[in-house]
């Protein structure tokens, strides 16, 4: 398993920290960025994913509200949603990039943006690549996990006679957390409106999916702290081998549409 969470994290929150009530320094900054970006679609010979890591390598802020939307990049200080910050990136290009290729590289549960992992740190940057692997194993793994433990929940339920129901996901929540989801969350809720009272109207609302990227994250640290190693290094196996089978289901996806347009043509 990779070092995922540990004090040199603490860095980036260092390096890309600040929010919107940072001052006008860093708001130009941002734009900088984004202008910088938007030169690059346009004149230069570049890849526009290549292009896109290389802005969110510059991005300075840690966290932002974008017309009254709050988006959180890097959680609990040491996790980096580069997925999330490529989106709030997106909304503000002026077209360019087709929406199927955007949803097929968004939404790939590859970790480093369809490059190899030397360039993608490169690109990123040491501490933004570390804060990433944070993310990647502590919110993309852990939920891969959740639905490998739920499916062999629900399978161990037809074999024994019975029809798989919802009750097998919350069964997953109590085998690797050791509590109930609604109990979890209550407790997520309670630690993040304690070490931050802001957090009070963005917890009371309707739950984004940053919100919840938050909370897995919170489950992963607190599985971390309650199981041996062993056990860890085995769930960890499980939640990449289910990350894989997905990553070879949307590969069979694409290959069936690719096909299906030859087929279609005249």
């Amino acid at each position: 398993m990779s070092d995922t969470v540990n004090a040199e994290h603490t860095a980036d929150s260092q390096e890309i920290a600040g929010d919107e009530a940072a001052g006008p320094h860093t708001a130009v900054r941002v734009d900088q960025v984004l202008d910088w970006l938007e030169d690059a679609l346009r004149h230069q010979s570049i890849d526009w994913r290549t292009a896109i890591l290389e802005a969110i390598g510059r991005w300075p802020l840690a966290s932002e509200v974008v017309d009254g939307e709050r988006y959180d990049y890097l959680l609990a200080g040491e996790a980096f949603d580069w997925k999330l910050l490529a989106q709030r990136i997106r909304n503000r290009l002026q077209g360019g990039i087709p929406d199927d290729e955007w949803g097929s590289w968004i939404g790939s549960p590859t970790p480093f943006g369809g490059l190899e992992e030397a360039e993608f740190t490169r690109v990123l940057g040491v501490e933004k690549h570390r804060a990433h692997l944070s993310y990647f194993y502590g919110v993309t793994v852990e939920q891969a996990l959740q639905t490998a433990v739920g499916e062999e929940i629900a399978k161990r339920r037809v074999a024994g006679g019975r029809a798989p129901n919802q009750e097998s996901r919350e069964d997953a929540y109590l085998r690797l957390y050791g509590s109930s989801q609604m109990v979890l969350w209550h407790d997520f809720v309670s630690s993040k409106k304690a070490e931050d009272p802001d957090n009070h109207d963005r917890l009371n609302g309707e739950a984004s999916l940053n919100i919840m990227d938050d909370f897995t994250y919170w489950l992963f640290k607190k599985r971390m702290g309650r199981a041996d190693p062993a056990r860890v290094a085995s769930d960890t196996r499980k939640g990449l081998a289910q990350l894989e089978r997905m990553r070879q289901a949307d590969g069979r996806r694409l290959r069936m549409r690719v096909v299906s347009g030859m087929g279609t043509r005249r």
